[in-house]
């Protein structure tokens, strides 16, 4: 906040790029009751299931539990998932197993998608351009509900 409001009264930054240091890569994935297979359309229902696993170690930002009501009133986002490991590659591997590990039924939703994007080859190379879904076509198992 301090460096943000330096550089709106026209000062410069207080540091240089060589005083910043990378520690590891974070991956998000957002979580949606939605519909890969149908154009991603939103899709309403109530959640039979919802409990993250405890490992891998990640963090899970979510206002829905089991039982929450998924409807036309609201944004369908269940969850926003973020991984942290040494590389990028492990990272997105985190991220995949976290979503795969998540106790989840009731509903569609892109879970599944999100894992198959996750360890695709060319995540794990970092190839990722606006143009990756159309290029790559990952192709997730069916997901079924609990």
């Amino acid at each position: 906040m301090r460096e943000q409001l330096r550089i709106a009264a026209g000062e410069p930054l207080g540091y240089g790029q060589t005083a910043i240091a990378f520690r590891g890569a974070a991956i998000e994935a957002r979580l949606y009751a939605e519909d890969p297979a149908n154009d991603f359309l939103p899709v309403t229902g109530t959640l039979a299931a919802f409990e993250p696993a405890g490992a891998p170690a990640v963090r899970w930002d979510s206002g829905v539990t089991t039982g929450s009501v998924v409807g036309t009133r609201f944004d369908p986002m269940l969850a926003k998932v973020i991984a942290h490991a040494p590389t990028r590659s492990e990272a997105a591997g985190r991220l995949a197993l976290a979503l795969e590990r998540l106790h989840l039924g009731g509903m569609v939703t892109n879970r599944d998608f999100l894992a198959a994007i996750l360890r695709s080859p060319a995540v794990a190379a970092g190839d990722t351009t606006t143009d990756f879904i159309e290029r790559t076509r990952p192709a997730p198992a069916l997901q079924v509900s609990d």
